[in-house]
């Protein structure tokens, strides 16, 4: 589970990943070349403010440098 903020009105949100390996979150899409294969990009709806805003879900590549 990740801990986000909604970046509207700060709401703490609870957010699941798509999957085990794209656990890293950022709200603008990663810069080339700095995670591994794929990103997942998903939309959210605040359920406090009613705004959306997307999440790119990568797998970012220091971590798989530390394996």
């Amino acid at each position: 589970m990740a801990t986000l903020e909604c970046p509207f009105c700060y709401e703490i949100l609870d957010l699941n990943p798509p999957d085990k390996l794209h656990s890293a979150f950022s709200f603008e899409k990663p810069l080339e070349n700095s995670y591994h294969e794929t990103i997942i990009r998903r939309r959210y709806t605040c359920e406090k403010c009613k705004q959306s805003f997307t999440i790119y879900w990568y797998a970012p590549l220091e971590y798989f440098n530390r394996i």
